[in-house]
């Protein structure tokens, strides 16, 4: 993919994880990361805007782990 798909592609997960529900906000971060990844590898510029999701998807995963911990 060229850099234009994958922006194109980060930017499809982006409005899509807006939209899920939380099923499915797992396997759609680790499809946005991956692309992420890759524009950077391309020397492409990743937007703040995608890279903040990307943290804030991973702060939610955290957290959500911590939910199933027993005390």
């Amino acid at each position: 993919m060229t850099l234009t798909e994958l922006l194109t592609h980060a930017q499809g997960l982006e409005t899509q994880l807006r939209s899920s529900d939380a099923d499915d906000r797992y396997e759609l971060h680790q499809q946005l990361h991956r692309t992420l990844v890759k524009i950077e590898h391309q020397g492409g510029h990743v937007p703040a805007r995608l890279k903040r999701l990307d943290l804030d998807l991973l702060d939610e995963e955290i957290e959500d782990s911590f939910d199933n911990m027993p005390v």
